[in-house]
């Protein structure tokens, strides 16, 4: 993993938090959507790199997952929480799951 990847990572966490699309109170759904939100594989091969990372310089799964969520809260604070919280779950599920896989 080269220096610049938490930077790159940082950028493309934003982009891909601000392409979200905004959904209205009125439009919000009861229940969280069974559809899982889209996430690029730039992004996906970024967030792997990471955990790998972490886990190779010794961190533990937890501090990996801290250092991700905040670098997941310093990018498009304006986006509503719920859309945050949703993107926020897929991106640390897929990190978990690089984490641990070798």
């Amino acid at each position: 993993m080269s220096a610049q990847t938490p930077e790159h990572l940082a950028v493309l966490l934003e982009r891909e938090l601000r392409s979200l699309e905004p959904i209205r109170d009125a439009d919000r759904p009861r229940k969280p959507p069974v559809t899982p939100l889209r996430v690029s594989q730039e992004l996906e091969a970024q967030v792997a790199a990471f955990a790998a990372e972490s886990r190779n310089s010794g961190r533990t799964p937890e501090q990996m997952l801290v250092a991700l969520k905040n670098l997941l809260a310093s990018v498009a604070p304006e986006i509503p929480r719920a859309r945050r919280n949703d993107f926020v779950s897929q991106v640390t599920g897929r990190a978990i799951d690089a984490f641990f896989r070798r």
